[in-house]
């Protein structure tokens, strides 16, 4: 009976570390928003587009509580439309980014404030549509993968009575590879004859220097629940086969932020 007993207790001692090992923290971040937007493409048009956007943003982060070390995944949808000065034309765009990317934690008094540093892996889809250029080049295809340096500041601290975080994310461009028609190129060159030209661009921060950042005030209003409130600036621009383009798009985000801890199966990474 001791031994049967003996046995039993080992099994959870191991079945116990076995859970915590497959533990993780996991924060998931739903934000939407509106804000204005900024488009130039010459090979579409000479002209600078002014309108507004729409942006829905999902953020994942995943870490286990004795690593160091932070995953995180970002998921960023955003249509606008803009106008010219005259308002004689206007441009519709549609944009998603997947973003991946891996940080190093650095918790600082007593975990009151959290420094991550990293880096990620940008992957961006998307498309724009003159509305004037029925016949003559009236879209433009949008694909890159950017490689960005990567740093997040997140100050916790209680007001009111309840939980506070100040959390901002700057991403920085380094190097990547995108897609683009030459100079003159129609996209039936391009895919009907195939004539290739330059069309696979290798970039660097100077052809391609876009920028991103994200500040947010989170406000606890449950243990595991919090309200978000902030501002999302993504500047995507590129001058490559002599022709210059530009979405500046700056939102005003707001959302909810859940934190909690999962426990992975044994065949999951």
């Amino acid at each position: 009976m001791r031994k049967g007993i003996l046995f039993f207790l080992m099994l959870l001692v191991v079945a116990t570390a076995s859970a915590q090992d497959s533990l993780r923290l996991v924060t998931k971040r739903y934000q939407i928003g509106i804000g204005s937007i900024n488009i130039l493409d010459t090979y579409l048009s000479q002209e600078h587009f002014r309108g507004s956007s729409a942006t829905f943003l999902f953020i994942q982060e995943k870490r286990k509580p004795d690593s160091r070390w932070t995953t995180i995944i970002q998921n960023q949808f955003n249509i606008a439309s803009g106008a010219d000065r005259a308002d004689n034309e206007s441009m519709l765009a549609a944009n998603y980014n997947f973003i991946w990317g891996r940080y190093y934690d650095l918790p600082l008094f007593d975990g009151q404030l959290l420094l991550q540093a990293g880096g990620l892996a940008n992957l961006g889809l998307g498309a724009l549509y003159n509305t004037r250029n029925n016949a003559n080049n009236p879209a433009q295809a949008r694909l890159s993968l950017n490689i960005m340096p990567s740093g997040i500041a997140t100050y916790g601290f209680r007001f009111l009575k309840r939980h506070w975080y100040v959390r901002y994310e700057l991403d920085l461009p380094l190097a990547g590879l995108m897609f683009s028609p030459n100079y003159g190129q129609s996209y039936y060159e391009i895919f009907q004859l195939g004539n290739y030209d330059h069309n696979l661009v290798p970039t660097t921060f100077i052809a391609a220097p876009n920028l991103r950042q994200q500040l947010t005030v989170d406000c606890g209003i449950s243990r595991s629940l919090t309200l978000s409130l902030g501002y999302l600036g993504d500047w995507q621009q590129a001058k490559v086969n002599n022709l210059k383009q530009h979405v500046w798009n700056n939102s005003i985000m707001i959302g909810l932020v859940k934190r909690f801890s999962v426990v992975w199966m044994k065949n999951e990474k």
